[in-house]
Order: C-alpha cells, then sequence, then structure tokens
C-alpha cells in the first residue's frame, strides 16, 4: 500500500511538472520571467558567443548553472541533456562537440519537444552543423542503450523529479564506463518553509524539490560514479530576485521576514564518473596463463604459473586455465590442418 502511495505522489508530481512546463512552451516565457533572459544567462554563466548562437526561443530563462561549461566537451562526444527544454544546453553543446559528435535532448513535455525540434533547422543554417536531434521520454527511464552515452549533461531538471535516485540509476547506466555526468541544479542549506514546499509554482521553478549537497552525493555514489567534484555558487540563485515574476514573488511572500531564497538554496555543479572496471590480478594471471599455453610460450607459462603461485591462486584454477589453453591450442592446430586439406595443399 506505502509503495503504491509513494508511486501516485511521483506520478501527480510529474503531471504538475509536466503541466507548468506545457504552458512555460507554449507562451515561450520562462519560470524566471526575466525581461531579459540574455543577461540572466550571461548572470549564471553563459557567454555572448554561446548565446548568439541559439534559435529565438531556445534561451528560456529555465537555467541555474552552465553544465556544458564544467563538462569541458570535446569535439566527437556523444552528450545526452536530461530535460532539454526548448534546446538551451542543446544547441551549446552540439557547437562545442562538432560535426563528429551528437547531442541527443530527452524532455518529457511534448510541447517542448516541438518546440525544440522546430529550431533544429535554424540551428543548422547559422551553424552548419545538423548533430542535434530531442527524443520524448522521462529521465527516470530514458530512451536510450546502455553505455552509448559520454557526457550526461543537466540545468536545473533533476529537482524537478519524484525520484531522483532512479534518476541517477539512468544516468549510470547509459554512461559509458569512463563517461561523466555534469549537473547544474539547486541544492538545500536549510530546510524550506513548508509553505514554499507545497506550492506548485515552486515546483516548477525547481525549489520545493531540491535536497542537500550530501543526499546528491550520496545517491550518485550508490550507482557507482566516483572522483565527484562539487563547485558551490551561492550567487546563481539570487539573481532570480531581480526578476519579478510570479514563481519569485510567491516563494517571497512565505519566507521569514528578513530571508531571502539565496539563504536556504544554492546553485551547484556536480561532476561525477562512472567507473572503468578492470579484472583483477587472479583472473589476468589466469588468462595470461591460458594464452601462453595456446600460443606454445614456454618462458610464459613459467612465468605466469610462478605468478599465479605468489597470488595463491588454487592449483584446481590454474590447471583449468590451461586445459583451456590447450583446447585453444588444439582447435587453431585442427582448423589449420583443415584448411590445407581444403586448399589442396596437403602431402599425399
Amino acid at each position: 500500500m506505502r509503495n503504491d502511495h509513494i508511486s501516485d505522489q511521483g506520478e501527480k508530481t510529474r503531471q504538475t511538472v509536466r503541466d507548468g512546463y506545457s504552458e512555460i512552451a507554449i507562451n515561450s516565457k520562462g519560470c524566471c520571467g526575466c525581461s531579459d533572459p540574455q543577461q540572466f544567462a550571461e548572470a549564471i554563466g553563459y557567454s555572448k558567443q554561446e548565446l548568439e548562437l541559439l534559435p529565438d526561443g531556445a534561451n528560456m530563462g529555465l537555467s541555474c548553472g552552465n553544465p556544458t561549461a564544467i563538462a569541458d566537451l570535446k569535439p566527437g562526444q556523444v552528450v545526452l541533456d536530461l530535460g532539454s527544454g526548448g534546446g538551451f544546453d542543446v544547441f551549446i553543446a552540439a557547437k562545442k562537440v562538432g560535426q563528429e559528435g551528437r547531442v541527443i535532448g530527452v524532455d518529457m513535455t511534448p510541447e517542448m519537444i516541438s518546440k525544440s525540434r522546430q529550431s533544429i533547422p535554424v540551428f543548422a543554417r547559422k551553424t552548419n552543423l545538423n548533430n542535434a536531434e530531442f527524443r520524448l521520454g522521462e529521465i527516470e527511464h530514458l530512451p536510450l542503450a546502455d553505455n552509448s552515452i559520454d557526457v550526461v549533461i543537466s540545468n536545473c531538471v533533476i529537482n524537478l523529479s519524484p525520484d531522483k535516485q532512479r534518476v541517477w540509476s539512468e544516468i549510470a547506466r547509459v554512461l559509458k564506463p569512463g563517461g561523466k555526468a555534469c549537473v547544474s541544479d539547486l541544492a538545500l542549506k536549510q530546510e524550506l518553509p513548508e509553505a514554499v514546499k507545497a506550492a506548485a509554482q515552486a515546483l516548477i521553478g525547481c525549489v520545493a524539490g531540491a535536497v542537500r549537497v550530501d543526499a546528491t552525493v550520496e545517491m550518485m555514489r550508490n550507482v557507482g560514479l566516483n572522483n565527484i567534484e562539487i563547485g558551490e555558487k551561492p550567487y546563481n540563485i539570487d539573481v532570480m530576485d531581480d526578476c519579478n515574476d510570479n514563481l519569485y514573488g510567491s516563494i517571497r511572500q512565505d519566507l521569514p521576514e528578513g530571508m531571502k531564497l539565496g539563504d536556504y538554496v544554492i546553485s551547484v555543479d556536480f561532476v561525477g564518473y562512472k567507473e572503468v572496471k578492470t579484472m583483477d590480478k587472479k583472473t589476468t594471471e589466469l588468462i595470461a596463463i591460458g594464452a601462453s599455453v595456446a600460443c606454445n610460450c614456454h618462458p610464459c607459462v613459467k612465468f605466469h604459473t610462478g605468478k599465479a603461485s605468489e597470488l595463491k591462486i588454487e592449483p584446481d584454477l590454474i590447471k583449468q586455465a590451461i586445459t583451456v589453453g590447450k583446447m585453444v591450442r588444439r582447435g587453431a592446430a585442427e582448423q589449420m590442418d583443415e584448411l590445407i586439406k581444403e586448399k589442396g595443399l596437403a602431402e599425399e
């Protein structure tokens, strides 16, 4: 019963977000509501050169950082943007990875996908690049294959998810070994007042869904991401204070007297790497023994069986490795004999 309740509540949250962002896409107005989206984007880390490449309407004021900058993208990489919205970070990343690379945006809002796809021809004319695509889907259930992505980026989106641990699991699944996740998001410094957490507008603006930094780090580690880097940017959230919009106004009126949003929420960059799994030393030596036998290398067999003894590998496992090597050697010899006979080269 409890799991059903969590699922139902999660779907209600997801629908609230979907409805909110559908309206944003249709009205072409970001959640910040600033009169100058470019100025807002520059204030949180984007350059004028990056912004000049964007099709009209791609910059919707939905950012809280610049994940394409912390990702240090390289030509030829395959990049995934979670919650791609109007295509803001997808198009910036597409320029960085070049024609040999590819950038895929995933968003659960059909209106956002339609809006971003309409911008692809405009971007292509501006840059001569045709390397961006957009897919409809939820970030908890990514429409991508395992081990297919070099870099995952996300900008103020994971906080919107009712199942953040599932999102991080999906990130780890689609990343190639050695790939990295670069996420700009909001995090809590202290718990928000209940009135703020309850406001749907605050949820759509990523605020009510924020969790503490250490909670995000734990979720990243749970899925095997390591070498985690954290960069806090306390000034970013207070850029919203200059935006006379309904979202910030509704939040501000529910804050305690003398407090501002930046006292509760900070903008944070998270970077984590998917582990490159390597074989343990014992397995490596067993494979080396089998290969040495297969190629008839006497010194090699002597060396690797000696190393196996040093590693205290069970004698039965060493014997199995030798047997496999002999089978490979015999099989190769038999195949060669068959080839010789087939070509008519065998002696009578």
